[in-house]
């Protein structure tokens, strides 16, 4: 039950990023004040793209946890694998590898996974409500800090371009938050308000056309908790059709 709540949780948060994409964008978008200055050159994040990114990998772990579809989901990464647990006392970042596989369909979810020197093999079939949601609790904490990072990512994404992965059409997207223009930094100075471990964040992330789903993603984030110890992530991550 405990697995079950802490699914709920995250999925809530994650739920609530599309939101931040929104004001975020909204606030790149404001009306800008009159200046007899030159208007600046570099091109400002449009809402509706902050909102189609930051949203994709909502879709995808929605994908995930109620699968219309059969595909197969590959990640891996370099993050802080200490367990979380409120009560713990600060522990100094330990980053190392994570990684998951996992063949998802209508009914079934075959997963491996490794976090730090850790492995672990599951499955759960679809009328299996508690196996099924230890399952989605897997694939939703691999994507729950990749989630952040593209939210915080999209107040500051530059218009997409047109590209393939395999063979379905995408939109790539591209971020940069040491590059955030002084409007984009009022849209950035909003994300961190909400996420406020995320210091700096760069990366690519293809958003399908079709669908709307991420289906790749490469990024890296610069972070710093309360207690001002800094480390660094980096998350690829790519959906293949099955």
């Amino acid at each position: 039950m405990k697995g079950v709540n802490q699914f709920v949780k995250l999925w809530a948060i994650a739920a609530a990023l599309s939101l931040m994409a929104l004001l975020t964008a909204c606030s790149n978008n404001s009306t800008p004040e009159v200046s007899s200055a030159p208007p600046a050159r570099a091109s400002q994040t449009n809402i509706t793209d902050a909102r189609r990114l930051s949203e994709g990998a909502n879709k995808l772990m929605d994908a995930m946890n109620k699968p219309k579809t059969s595909f197969h989901f590959s990640f891996k990464g370099e993050e802080n694998i200490n367990d979380k647990h409120p009560s713990d006392k600060p522990q100094a970042p330990k980053v190392g590898p994570v990684s998951l596989q996992a063949d998802i369909s209508t009914d079934e979810i075959d997963l491996t996974e490794t976090r730090g020197a850790t492995n672990k093999t599951s499955k759960a079939k679809k009328g299996d409500e508690m196996g099924w949601a230890m399952a989605n609790l897997s694939t939703l904490g691999v994507m729950t800090n990749p989630n952040f990072v593209i939210a915080v990512g999209s107040s500051v994404a530059a218009p997409p371009s047109t590209d393939l992965v395999g063979t379905a059409p995408a939109d790539k997207f591209t971020f940069d938050t040491t590059a955030a223009t002084e409007a984009q930094k009022r849209g950035l100075a909003a994300a961190h308000m909400i996420l406020t471990t995320i210091k700096e964040c760069k990366g690519a992330a293809w958003i399908a056309k079709d669908s709307g789903i991420l289906i790749k993603f490469n990024i890296d984030a610069d972070y710093q908790d309360k207690d001002n110890h800094s480390w660094k992530e980096h998350y690829e991550g790519e959906v293949t059709p099955r």
